[in-house]
């Protein structure tokens, strides 16, 4: 007789139980610790479209990536390879500005360019608007930081790894690409 549940031992025996099945205060009287039927990743295999997936994997790989980088020290780039890259960045944004004139005069002499800089004009006056700018102008001030470090460590990287082997040949590509841009989207 089980001093617990008052049943006999022999009903204990008679009904064998499977060996993942963990036994609580008795004999007979059982917990069943066996997996559930839909486990977690189960779960996650059938619940996730292929784009969720993705998605997760690369927020995965990203993590897995700037832990692994962390444990490696970045070179800093040299001096003259930082001139060489704002002397370039300085002249794309001149060529930008200068498309951007050129462009504000040709529209403003067309009627419906006339309209459109009215419509834009009137668009500066909301504050709904404005308020999307002051928000926009804070985080890229909160973000400057972060890409300066970020761009001074691509440089770095690829001083030290990419520009022995394609410096040259991207130097002169920039070049090339110069050329043409001077004809269509001069700097001055």
């Amino acid at each position: 007789m089980c001093t617990v549940c008052s049943r006999p031992l022999d009903f204990v025996k008679v009904n064998a139980v499977p060996p993942y099945i963990i036994p609580s205060r008795c004999a007979h009287c059982f917990t069943d610790n066996s997996l559930p039927e839909r486990t977690v990743t189960s779960w996650i295999r059938t619940s996730s479209t292929p784009a969720e997936m993705n998605a997760k994997l690369i927020l995965a790989l990203a993590l897995v990536l700037q832990a692994s980088v962390s444990f490696c020290e970045i070179p800093a780039p040299s001096q003259e390879l930082v001139q060489k890259y704002e002397s370039l960045r300085d002249t794309f944004y001149s060529r930008l500005r200068n498309a951007y004139s050129k462009l504000q005069t040709t529209v403003g002499e067309n009627e419906q360019g006339q309209n459109a800089q009215n419509f834009i004009e009137s668009l500066k006056d909301k504050p709904e608007l404005q308020a999307i700018v002051k928000v926009a102008s804070g985080l890229g001030a909160e973000a400057r930081p972060l890409v300066d470090r970020a761009r001074t460590s691509l440089l770095g990287l690829y001083e030290a790894y990419l520009r022995p082997h394609v410096g040259t040949g991207l130097s002169d590509t920039i070049d090339r690409i110069k050329v043409y841009l001077d004809e269509v989207m001069p700097a001055q």
